[in-house]
């Protein structure tokens, strides 16, 4: 079995169910001209018959679903074996269970390898990706590797789904509540009525960063069954990231979600500009950050490394696939995380993960570990004053006390052409158009440390934890 194999098959089957689907529209429509008990029995055989239709349809997708697995599991790298076993037993049963991702015993907790899901891409025919974009967006839409623009395109179809799809559940949901007068059936319908708002409020979102020109929707997962909409997970970009020359991932931390999308590119087009021409920079919202509510739950909680751990597979597989989807002409690539992020992005930069990251930035950050993830001079740390977060070193030695890791400055500046840069102050303006917090930070994204103000960020916080042993 070549990688190329199960690609192609599903390409073809993919084209061939499109004309299934088209024919079976002949099926839909009542029995023209007929009537009395002829058009009775027509009518009982062509439901039949639609039903039987239906269920070829499902076992297709089921198979295209297999297909799709075979191939990005091949293109990870999978040996032949465990994949030919995990296609057997999704095509036993194929139209019969929801078609689902690639098995993780498969391709691993990262998922495929971005270089073989680039290498796989360039091996299709133009028409075979044609036909896998149009007919399988959920696959194109999610492989870390492939073009930015090819992904945009899928992803787009998958938000208007899940737009209409939520849409089309909040009408359903609101005519059962019209319809209910108990109370208990009440609260309950109600509740399922504010999740499913959660939800569009969450979709409507991303769709509103992703309206402006230049941005690209680099990845779409949703959950509906997550509460209160959580489970909305999202990567959007501004500017080209298969053409630009540096790119920022910036990567949030506690209580944040994709509602926040807009608020965050309109800073990341700031610091952009300010990097420099050939910047691109993204909005990585790609796993579920902890929540205020989940602080009691050991799998969810923000003081545990639970939620990092799942986040951080998914955020180095991401950031290797921004190179390995420009073979050969490589970006520089600075990995930014705030708060929580900051321990989700050490876990994914750390030594055996992401390799296509050149500088890390940690932004008020509670500990990273023991070791940074990078080498000397390519680490870097900006703490506010007044940040009680950046200061508790919860997950680690607090990185502006870390060899190895150079601090950038939070405080007011006044450039040499007279112009001044504000102070960030708290745990929340690090990124804040005006600060040397964001200049710094730009500075790094475009390349010029040179051009960074330097600072440790040692304040009043980091001396109290020193004189208490911590």
């Amino acid at each position: 079995m070549t990688t190329t194999l199960p690609g192609a098959a599903a390409a073809r089957l993919a084209a061939a169910r499109a004309a299934l689907a088209r024919a079976g529209e002949v099926l839909a429509g009542p029995v023209p001209g007929w009537r009395g008990a002829a058009a009775g029995a027509a009518t009982g055989s062509r439901t039949s018959l639609r039903e039987r239709h239906a269920a070829l349809l499902a076992d297709v997708d089921g198979v295209l679903a297999a297909l799709g697995t075979a191939a990005v599991a091949l293109a990870g790298g999978a040996a032949p074996a465990a994949v030919d076993a995990a296609l057997a037993g999704a095509l036993d049963g194929a139209g019969h269970t929801p078609a689902g991702p690639p098995p993780g015993g498969v391709t691993g907790t990262r998922g495929p390898d971005p270089g073989e899901v680039a290498r796989w891409w360039a091996g299709l025919d133009p028409d075979a990706r044609a036909v896998l974009e149009r007919e399988r967006p959920s696959l194109v839409g999610g492989l870390d590797g492939l073009p930015a623009a090819v992904r945009d395109r899928a992803n787009r179809v998958l938000l208007a789904g899940a737009q209409e799809d939520a849409r089309r559940e909040e009408q359903a949901v609101r005519d059962r509540l019209v319809r209910t007068a108990d109370p208990v059936e009440l609260a309950s319908i109600g509740w399922e009525l504010y999740e499913v708002r959660a939800r569009l409020a969450r979709l409507g979102a991303v769709a509103a960063a992703v309206d402006p020109p230049g941005r690209t929707l680099l990845d779409l997962e949703v959950d509906p069954r997550a509460d209160a909409g959580s489970g909305v997970r999202a990567a959007v970009a501004r500017g080209d990231v298969d053409a630009a020359a540096h790119v920022g991932v910036f990567t949030a931390g506690f209580t944040t979600g994709v509602d926040e999308l807009p608020r965050r590119l309109g800073e990341l087009d700031v610091l952009a500009a300010a990097a420099g021409p050939g910047t691109a920079a993204v909005a990585w919202y790609g796993y579920d950050a902890p929540q205020a509510h989940e602080v009691a739950d050991p799998d969810r909680s923000v003081l545990g490394r639970a939620p990092a751990g799942e986040g951080a597979p998914r955020l180095a597989s991401f950031l290797d696939g921004l190179d390995a989807a420009r073979p050969g002409r490589e970006a520089h690539v600075t990995a930014i995380g705030h708060s929580y992020g900051s321990v989700v992005t050490a876990a994914a930069v750390a030594p055996g993960a992401a390799d296509g990251v050149d500088d890390v930035v940690f932004l008020g950050s509670p500990g990273v570990g023991e070791v940074p993830g990078r080498p000397p001079g390519h680490a870097w740390v900006v703490e506010a004053a007044g940040d009680p977060v950046a200061d508790t070193a919860w997950f680690g030695p607090d990185p502006n006390r870390m060899p190895g890791v150079t601090g950038l400055s939070a405080r007011e500046v006044v450039l040499p052409d007279g112009r001044v840069l504000a102070e960030s102050r708290g745990h929340g303006a690090y990124l804040t158009p005006g600060t040397t917090s964001a200049a710094n930070v730009a500075a790094v994204v475009g390349g010029r440390q040179q051009d960074a103000v330097l600072d440790r960020g040692v304040g009043a916080g980091d001396r109290l934890r020193r004189l208490v042993g911590g």
